[in-house]
């Protein structure tokens, strides 16, 4: 007794595996994204794109002082080459000594560039501080340098306030 064709289960396994292959070669793709952020009580860190084909940046924000400090790893020289820094509590009106509480996050963004040897990163950060409700947003540049760069700051891109909407 013969099996049919449509009751052998080689033949199914084929035509799956076939049929699979062909929408997974066809299928558009869309490139994965790694930016992430953690938080503990007094301090956040969060790892933002700088350009294409580089590695990240990496930020941490001190709740204590209110300073975000941020370093750009360079795969090329094997070091951070870059370095960011941000005294944040003035742009949030917070004063010295006040209990800040803040929550930060990467984002994915797209700057003109500004011409000069740095061009924008392709990410940015906002910041969040729960006393003041305001967001800020910060972006920074990034150069492929072999060589650590003096300390940059970061920009205020732009901000508003979400408890008066």
């Amino acid at each position: 007794m013969r099996e049919r064709m449509t009751e052998s289960r080689m033949a199914w396994l084929v035509g799956g595996v076939a049929v699979g292959l062909a929408v997974a070669l066809y299928w558009p793709s869309e490139p994965a994204y790694a930016i992430s952020a953690s938080q503990s009580g007094k301090l956040a860190m969060c790892a933002v794109p700088t350009q294409v084909g580089t590695s990240e940046a990496i930020f941490v924000l001190d709740f204590t002082t209110g300073r975000l400090v941020g370093a750009a790893y360079n795969s090329q020289s094997g070091g951070f080459t870059e370095s960011y820094l941000r005294e944040i509590a003035g742009d949030f009106g917070v004063q010295a000594g006040a209990e800040a509480e803040y929550v930060m996050v990467p984002a994915s963004t797209e700057f003109r560039a500004g011409g000069g040897r740095a061009s924008p990163a392709l990410g940015a950060i906002y910041i969040g501080e729960v006393n003041s409700g305001m967001v800020v947003m910060y972006g920074f540049v990034y150069q492929s340098a072999p060589r650590p760069t003096p300390i940059q700051g970061l920009k205020v891109v732009g901000h508003f306030k979400f408890r008066d909407l």
